[in-house]
């Protein structure tokens, strides 16, 4: 059972939070100085809130699913957060972070690349050059794991007089009705024999899929690299030069996937008197409502470059807003 604990102090008392979620159930229990005070059924798909009395006041319990092992809880008591004593804000997403989204992209461009290297351009090469030849069955196997593939292991002769032994994945159905010694055409490259497959394994719609799959994957992870980059940019840049000022709010959008948070489009003018525009990071739906279209927030720009932009919130940075119960 997973377990997170804080320890805080409301209008000079202290009070021992405790959060337990059984990974069998997915219930979330809350205690509060050891005992149980209220408790919630769980959820891995979507962020949860659970609400309880805590001195007087009324505290939520909110938390973000990122997969195994990524499951993040907040105290959330009046719109600040106990953990940072900010504005509770969703924690971002470690597989976004810009050494996940680099690891990603590594990957996604290694299984494309061995994709079109071992399956895409023999094939096309087989497709241009390709010659037929009658192999000899020599012998077969079976190969087991997640699924179970079949081969047959053969001999013919290329162009140039040369007898080939080689090996080429076939159906079931054309391994079970062969045996040693049976003929079954081959596909070969003359100038390249060891490009070669048997005639009736045809794989490139498999290929297709592949290269469409990893083909769509690799321009996905390279914005995801240049978002990561972006962020951690923008941020370095503020933290130097920031200057603050008044944006309007023109949208607040549901993420998609997104656990029930809120993105804020807005626009802002810079000290160029140049019209910019912006949106906010995830923000939970609780601070999000306390923003509709045409209402003001604070935002930050780089006096570098105005079109970077960060969203504070609340014109006063002390500030929190929180609305409890919204979704």
């Amino acid at each position: 059972m997973a377990t997170k604990r804080w320890h805080t102090t409301i209008d000079q008392r202290s009070y021992d939070i405790e959060v337990r979620d059984s990974p069998w159930t997915g219930r979330v229990r809350v205690f509060v100085d050891g005992t149980e005070v209220t408790r919630g059924a769980g959820s891995r798909e979507v962020a949860q809130r659970i609400i309880f009395p805590l001195g007087g006041h009324v505290a939520t319990v909110a938390w973000m699913n990122y997969g195994k092992g990524g499951k993040y809880y907040d105290i959330v008591i009046e719109g600040r957060s106990i953990s940072t004593g900010r504005q509770a804000r969703p924690r971002e997403n470690p597989y976004e972070s810009l050494g996940a989204s680099w690891l990603l992209l590594i990957g996604v461009a290694a299984i494309l690349g061995g994709v079109l290297w071992f399956g895409a351009l023999p094939e096309i090469r087989l497709a241009l050059e390709g010659r037929e030849a009658a192999a000899r069955i020599i012998s077969g196997h079976v190969s087991s794991g997640r699924s179970t593939n079949y081969y047959l292991r053969y001999a013919f002769v290329s162009a140039d007089g040369e007898t080939k032994t080689a090996e080429g994945h076939v159906s079931y159905d054309t391994y079970r009705s062969t045996s040693s010694g049976d003929v079954i055409t081959v596909i070969y490259v003359p100038s390249d024999p060891d490009i070669q497959r048997p005639a009736s394994y045809d794989e490139r719609a498999a290929l297709i899929g592949l290269l469409a799959m990893f083909g769509v994957g690799l321009p996905y992870t390279v914005a995801m690299v240049w978002r990561a980059q972006r962020t951690r940019a923008i941020t370095a840049a503020l933290a130097d030069r920031a200057i603050r000022t008044i944006a309007t709010v023109d949208k607040v959008s549901k993420e998609f996937l997104g656990q029930g948070t809120r993105r804020i489009s807005y626009r802002y003018d810079d000290a160029e008197g140049r019209a910019r525009k912006g949106r906010s990071p995830r923000l939970y739906a609780e601070e999000a409502a306390a923003y509709a279209p045409g209402s003001n927030a604070t935002v930050a720009y780089d006096s570098n470059n105005g079109a970077n932009s960060m969203w504070l919130g609340a014109a006063d940075p002390n500030a929190t807003v929180w609305v409890t119960g919204a979704r």
